[in-house]
């Protein structure tokens, strides 16, 4: 397998940004900036990794889905050298539109 570079799409970081912020309300800041690393540190060694997870999207096959730890679900495409995440949704939003 080949080694892919992390791309997000500008909704993924706002999707990102949008969680962090629901976070430092509940948390505090520093748990939400902790979360926000870890989340894209996982996601770099995903890239890095180059295996494509996940399972084929319902409605739009060029599209995958897979989960972070149970808390985030993560709508992707996969090219020959890039991941690129699409969106990224949490508890209470619907994923398969």
């Amino acid at each position: 397998m080949k080694a892919r570079r992390l791309v997000l799409t500008d909704e993924a970081i706002e999707d990102i940004a949008r969680w962090g912020r629901v976070l430092a309300h509940a948390r505090g800041r520093a748990f939400a900036l902790d979360w926000s690393d870890a989340f894209l540190d996982w996601l770099e060694g995903c890239a890095a990794r180059g295996a494509q997870l996940g399972t084929a999207h319902p409605v739009h096959t060029a599209f995958r889905t897979f989960g972070y730890r149970r808390q985030a679900t993560v709508l992707a495409e996969f090219a020959d050298d890039e991941l690129r995440i699409v969106r990224v949704y949490f508890a209470g939003q619907d994923w398969t539109q």
